[in-house]
């Protein structure tokens, strides 16, 4: 008896499966199908902006109206499309390769997909984001490679991407920066000191590519600081370590050990420590290592400090004479996320490429040094104490 119950049971389910495939999952058929067009979009007005436009108009009266679609050419060979619902008067065209004169065919489309008579709309879109960029690029030699800067005032969304020719003669991309910034600044590094052409150019999200800049540059020596030279220097306001986690923990090169952490609470603030390189060096950049574990972006981990440093024994007192600011440092998270959230994106970005952390770039302005004084002016976990894994240091030493 209850095998029976069972195959009535498969019998209906599949039977019910069967009638709905033939009917009711067609959802390629349009909501309606009465065959006449809508009315058109009038009263068209544009405003036009830095590679696109924006155009208002009024929409028809069509009861069954579903939403107003925009077909329009960016350059010679690429069509793009926009669409706005029956409860907006506004659509956004952009992408577009230069400045100019389009033609944007503006359709009012109904439920049953039918297409309204087209009005073309003349919109005159300004120089794109992407080519005013590529005006302002600048390329010079950096230590081990290339830096570039840029001005970007609206923030458009572009990426910056450097390439020079690899071992077979041909130009391949090296580095590609993704970035908003109103002032970008980026280097691609790992090259000896001999002359090497480089070049850059802007590419937008619409792949538009802005023409490239070469440069035959000589990149400045660098290597990486001997971290078993680095040590401890003590100065009287230094924090103390907590918890067995030491200084010299920081230039282990164990990337998932124990790092160093300061004392919680103790005075004074913000919290500094001190340590030797063990030799003068002209700095270029520097990595540090967040603690993982579910501490990324929170707790000790730094978030704002300055770098101090001088290439004389610094006064046993404490004393700031003889110390240089050499920059200060934000930590940055990806993905702007609030407090206790993090994305792949931002835990990538902390670890770094080389697993060695979130890079630092010492200004060229800032003098050679030995010993480094760091003062944590905050931690993500807005308390007051400091955790890092591992820190590294490159520069000249010649």
């Amino acid at each position: 008896m209850k095998k029976i119950f069972y195959y009535l049971l498969v019998l209906l389910v599949v039977t019910g499966v069967y009638a709905c495939s033939k009917s009711d999952f067609n959802i390629q058929k349009p909501i309606e199908n009465d065959g006449t067009k809508p009315g058109v979009v009038t009263n068209v007005k544009v405003q036009n902006n830095p590679g696109g436009a924006i155009i208002t108009y009024s929409l028809p009266t069509d009861a069954d109206l579903q939403y107003v679609l925009a077909e329009y050419n960016i350059n010679s060979t690429t069509v793009r499309q926009a669409k706005t619902s029956r409860f907006s008067d506004t659509i956004r065209v952009d992408g577009f390769n230069k400045a100019g004169t389009y033609d944007v065919r503006l359709y009012a489309v109904d439920k049953s997909e039918n297409r309204s008579e087209v009005v073309v709309a003349k919109v005159n879109p300004e120089t794109p984001p992407y080519r005013s960029i590529r005006s302002t690029l600048t390329l010079k030699e950096d230590f081990g490679g290339v830096s570039i800067t840029f001005a970007n005032p609206g923030e458009a969304k572009i990426a910056a991407v450097i390439i020079t020719k690899d071992e077979n003669g041909e130009l391949v991309p090296i580095e590609t920066f993704y970035t908003g910034v109103k002032n970008g600044v980026f280097s691609a590094r790992g090259y000896d000191p001999v002359p090497r052409v480089f070049g850059v150019y802007i590419k937008d999200r619409w792949n538009n590519n802005s023409d490239t800049l070469f440069k035959t540059v000589t990149p400045l020596f660098e290597a990486k600081l001997d971290k078993s030279k680095f040590k401890p220097y003590k100065l009287p306001d230094d924090q103390p370590a907590a918890y067995g986690w030491e200084m010299p923990n920081l230039w282990d090169g164990k990337l998932d050990g124990d790092g160093f952490h300061t004392l919680q609470g103790a005075l004074p603030r913000p919290h500094r420590f001190t340590f030797d390189l063990g030799v003068v060096a002209k700095l270029s950049r520097f990595k540090i290592l967040q603690r993982f574990g579910g501490y990324e972006y929170n707790h000790g981990n730094p978030r704002s400090w300055r770098m101090w440093g001088t290439a004389t024994l610094p006064d046993a007192s404490g004393s700031w004479d003889g110390w240089t600011k050499l920059m200060d440092c934000e930590s940055f998270k990806p993905s702007g996320l609030p407090f206790g959230q993090t994305t792949n994106e931002d835990i990538a970005y902390a670890k770094g490429t080389d697993g060695l952390g979130e890079e630092f770039k010492f200004p060229s302005s800032a003098p050679a040094v030995r010993y480094i004084r760091m003062e944590i002016l905050k931690n993500w976990g807005g308390t007051d104490f400091f955790h890092a894994i591992e820190i590294t240091f490159w520069g000249d030493t010649q």
